[in-house]
């Protein structure tokens, strides 16, 4: 029996950040690709490592995402969502990168990826916050095939200080920053076949996969804003 060819479009690497809204919007097309069959390998990075900020810098941030969010609905597909609930502040992404190279050591980056772009997106949650984070995939990392006794057992996705708790995950962590860094240091960025694509061309290629596939199922309808 001959077996089954996939297409070099069925296998994209994406690097994103779960605070940045063109990330955002990537996200939500590699979820319906991936339930179309694409192989999608997420790797998130900290685009804006952390550093002291100033009132004016926290008030300076909030504005500059809001902006952003009005630019990336001029690039919505006809009827796409863009779930958005604006945060009181836009938090760094140092410990949720963490969170999420945990989940992806342990097998379950796909839900621990939808449950951390969802609850910044649409709760405002502070993905800065060592002890949310805790709360917010220790179900996923509960059982998981992680190596780590502290992940597995307790379902423990960072510590104390929001880095990573196992070797393997701060491996992951550093290497997806430094693969970042190699194809551009922009987020989002794909690739795919060889190809090299990145923020809002990347984003734009993937609403055009989406398209070219037929797939509309926006999920939570009652929940989702389409762009005026």
């Amino acid at each position: 029996m001959a077996t089954e060819q996939r297409s070099a479009d069925d296998r994209i690497t994406v690097w994103g950040d779960f605070t940045c809204p063109w990330s955002h919007l990537a996200w939500r097309r590699t979820e319906l690709l991936a339930d179309d069959g694409v192989e999608i390998d997420w790797r998130t990075v900290e685009h804006e490592p952390w550093r002291h900020v100033g009132p004016a810098d926290v008030i300076a941030r909030h504005r500059s995402l809001h902006d952003e969010v009005q630019q990336v609905l001029g690039h919505l597909l006809p009827g796409e969502p863009f779930p958005y609930a604006p945060p009181t502040h836009v938090p760094f992404t140092g410990a949720a990168t963490s969170a999420y190279a945990e989940a992806y050591a342990a097998g379950v980056d796909r839900p621990v990826r939808r449950t951390l772009f969802r609850s910044f997106w649409e709760d405002g949650t502070d993905l800065g916050d060592a002890r949310i984070l805790r709360e917010l995939v220790a179900d996923e990392l509960l059982g998981s095939s992680s190596t780590s006794e502290p992940v597995w057992r307790w379902g423990l996705a960072v510590d104390v200080t929001g880095g990573p708790v196992s070797g393997a995950a701060w491996h992951l962590v550093r290497d997806w920053r430094s693969q970042w860094r190699e194809v551009g240091g922009t987020v989002p960025t794909v690739l795919v076949g060889g190809r090299r694509i990145v923020g809002v061309e990347a984003v734009d290629w993937l609403g055009a996969q989406v398209r070219d596939r037929g797939l509309a199922a926006w999920d939570d309808p009652q929940r989702e804003h389409s762009a005026a």
